[in-house]
């Protein structure tokens, strides 16, 4: 049976309990200067502290970014050790963020320029679009980029913004961990599925510990943290913390039994929570001929162009593949 359906851009977050506990690489409850903490830009990227906006005190860390190559750099006055941590797959690197608006005076970002910059703006990088595989290591440094990491980085596209309008919503923070035996280590984790903390702007995203690439190639002794995103904004960090969470993954359908006359078009969406995972929901609409992914995306749109009945299966996931994914089902009748 031939199969249609179109991803529907939907940005349905769950809500999350943000537990202020873990160990804490950043704390915007205190100075950076109290933290010894010292932070810079990277390329044509800037960092620094400011209190234009806070998630709780009265800072945050401010960084302007071009694309995935120029951003900010964190060097932290006290290296922590995640040896331990990174034995486990629940423990995560979360980073609670707010990207800016006209209204906190962000802009334009970095101003404008081509995200996902290849070679040419990446150096000690090679590629970009597609994959994202890292290797730690040594590797060049040039242009005062954390350099030495090979693979590419999720596609991007190219953005522009202009003085004055909003810049486009972040798809991707990309993440570099550099460790005291100079080995870098990365992840691109999405953002398009950040679970809010409040209602003055600020989400957080996590990717595990393990899901770092590279990192287990490392000694786990973390002495800088990198950060850009995929787009020329500006965006705060709030908070950037080691938390564990355990907590399963559930979904919620926002239908369960439906009967449609033939050719209905019919719109399937899901709420799902897993803690600070970031979840990835998959729909297979014909479980008689085994369940495989037939759509992808929070939301969906499926027309029923056969009569009979099919039983729609929904799978909510771990995007990094670390905890057990949750998987229910909805009845559909077509009738001719």
């Amino acid at each position: 049976m031939k199969r249609s359906w179109f991803l529907i851009p939907a940005f349905l977050p769950a809500a999350m309990a943000l537990a202020q506990n873990g160990t804490v690489l950043y704390n915007p409850v205190r100075t950076i200067a109290d933290q010894e903490i010292k932070v810079k830009g990277w390329g044509s990227g800037t960092l620094s502290e400011t209190d234009e906006a806070a998630f709780n005190g009265t800072h945050s860390l401010r960084i302007s970014t071009r694309n995935y190559f120029q951003g900010g750099i964190i060097t932290l006055g006290k290296p922590v050790d995640l040896l331990d941590e990174a034995k486990e797959k629940t423990n995560l690197l979360r980073v609670t963020f707010r990207q800016a608006d006209m209204k906190l005076g962000g802009g334009a970002g970095a101003g404008a320029g081509d995200a996902g910059g290849g070679p040419k703006r990446g150096a000690g990088l090679a590629g970009a679009g597609g994959g994202g595989g890292a290797a730690a290591g040594g590797g060049g440094n040039r242009g005062g980029l954390p350099g030495g990491l090979q693979g590419g980085a999720p596609g991007a596209g190219t953005t522009k913004t202009a003085l004055g309008v909003n810049p486009p919503a972040m798809k991707f923070i990309r993440v570099i961990v550099t460790t005291t035996d100079g080995k870098k280590s990365e992840a691109y984790i999405p953002t398009d599925t950040a679970a809010p903390t409040q209602e003055t702007g600020w989400r957080s995203v996590a990717v595990p510990l393990q899901a770092i690439s590279g990192l287990d190639r490392t000694n786990k002794v973390i002495k800088d943290v990198a950060i850009s995103a995929d787009q020329t904004t500006t965006f705060y960090v709030g908070d950037l913390r080691i938390i564990s969470d355990k907590t399963p993954i559930r979904a919620e359908p926002n239908l369960r039994d439906i009967n449609r006359e033939l050719g209905a078009e019919v719109i399937f969406s899901a709420n799902g929570q897993g803690g600070s995972s970031v979840l990835r929901y998959t729909w297979d609409f014909d479980a008689s001929d085994g369940i495989g992914v037939d759509a992808e995306g929070q939301a969906v749109r499926r027309k029923f162009r056969k009569a009979g009945t099919y039983t729609i299966t929904l799978t909510v996931s771990d995007y990094y593949g670390l905890k057990d994914p949750y998987t229910t089902t909805i009845k559909a009748v077509i009738n001719p």
